[in-house]
């Protein structure tokens, strides 16, 4: 039996240090005991590093290792964000993680030659993150509550998705 394609999510790259692994540490735990910052990676206030390039380079190991087409089905950015009650949420850098990504990965189509089925960012509303917590939003229309206040649960567009409603309305 043969695969169709390959999806996977991307959110970040992690670097790792060998100085903080020992010899008996399995590699399935390389990333906690030997995690390190990298000073030419921008981090979100979670420490998770924001890198188009890991997402480009992602891309082409898997499709040169399978060489069948990819599919990113989660690209996103979380961050902390408080409505006003009045004007949409000004997240430029939602707009920049995306468009740096997406570039990223039209890049490892048109000059590495993978091929892509699509790209889904994640997402399009906010909701609660892996852990439960709704004070880490990826979304591009913001819900009006939090982690136990369920206030109006208002849905309100933030900048990016006018942004990328024009992004795919120009493609």
């Amino acid at each position: 039996m043969k695969s169709d394609y390959i999806a996977f999510s991307y959110y970040c790259t992690g670097s790792i240090s060998h100085k903080n692994i020992s010899n008996d540490v399995a590699p399935n735990y390389y990333l906690r005991h030997g995690e390190v910052e990298n000073p030419f990676v921008l981090e979100n206030k979670w420490g998770l590093g924001i890198d188009s390039l890991g997402f480009r380079d992602i891309i082409n190991k898997i499709y040169q290792k399978y060489h069948i087409p990819i599919f990113p089905v989660e690209n996103g950015i979380g961050t902390q964000e408080k409505w006003d009650g009045n004007n949409p949420i000004q997240d430029d850098y939602r707009i920049f993680y995306h468009e740096q990504h997406i570039k990223a990965m039209m890049d490892a189509i048109e000059i590495d030659g993978c091929e892509v089925l699509g790209y889904l960012g994640w997402g399009l509303i906010d909701l609660p993150s892996s852990k439960g917590d709704m004070e880490k939003r990826y979304g591009m229309v913001y819900v009006n509550r939090g982690n136990h206040d369920l206030r109006d649960m208002k849905r309100v567009p933030k900048k990016s998705f006018f942004w990328f409603k024009e992004f795919l309305r120009d493609r």
